[in-house]
């Protein structure tokens, strides 16, 4: 199989992730490897070969208590970090290796107030963002983005991360959605009862959970054919550069 010398970046993912999910199991919290993770696990029992990031989902419920229990039971040297970016993340302190944790919220039935949710935790995101690559993005959005930036600048982190958070858990609907989720995934919404029971499965040396509808999950994020891997130009790391 081919290298793609990320060997020692996903030993050390691997690492926080077994962390966070001790404490999860140890407590019975509902969870899922989600997105990459969960294409990995499903695809190829392990870890994506070119991907250099752990992602979990939580229902909301679940998120809040692993946050409050995991300071206290988590191994030396982990910490959750809620105050860096509005994605909560398990670190491993001296190394650059984290898990994402996607937080499953309700998602407004109505279009309007759907579109409003949508609408404010983006331009949250993008007033949060401190060194936005504005080269990755076309004119329009570029300008957006440094729109948003702008706005956000008079105010604090801690300040912008409450009103994030607040938004996150607002509304109610039918469906869910990754309320802590990077931009495009914001609008993906999700019946909750695809997540309800968790079933085990292998990610190389571990066992995680894995959402009972697998397929519709993946289907959702990746299309029909995810489990076709991309050609080989396009088996790339996409988020080393970004942290």
């Amino acid at each position: 199989m081919k290298s793609y010398g990320l060997e020692h970046v996903q030993a050390e993912l691997a690492a926080v992730l077994a962390d966070a999910v001790r404490v999860l199991e140890e407590n019975r919290l509902p969870y899922c490897v989600m997105c990459g993770t969960l294409l990995g696990t499903v695809r190829h029992k392990d870890f994506i070969p070119w991907d250099d990031d752990v992602d979990l989902s939580l229902p909301r419920e679940s998120y809040e208590r692993f946050a409050a229990l995991y300071p206290a039971q988590c191994g030396t040297g982990y910490v959750l970090d809620v105050s860096e970016t509005w994605v909560p993340r398990v670190r491993k302190a001296g190394s650059e290796a984290f898990v994402d944790l996607f937080v499953l919220d309700p998602l407004p039935d109505g279009r309007q107030a759907r579109a409003w949710k949508l609408f404010r935790l983006r331009m949250l995101q993008g007033m949060l963002k401190e060194n936005p690559e504005y080269e990755r993005f076309s004119p329009t959005k570029r300008m957006l983005l440094w729109s948003t930036h702008a706005l956000g600048l008079p105010l604090s982190k801690a300040a912008k991360l409450r009103a994030y958070a607040r938004v996150a858990r607002s509304g109610r609907g039918a469906q869910v959605h990754m309320s802590t989720g990077a931009y495009a995934l914001l609008g993906m919404a999700f019946d909750p009862g695809v997540f309800d029971h968790p079933q085990p499965a292998p990610l190389g040396a571990l066992t995680v959970r894995v959402p009972q509808d697998a397929d519709a999950v993946l289907t959702r994020l990746y299309g029909a054919d995810y489990m076709t891997p991309p050609p080989e130009n396009e088996r790339l790391p996409r988020h080393r550069t970004d942290r």
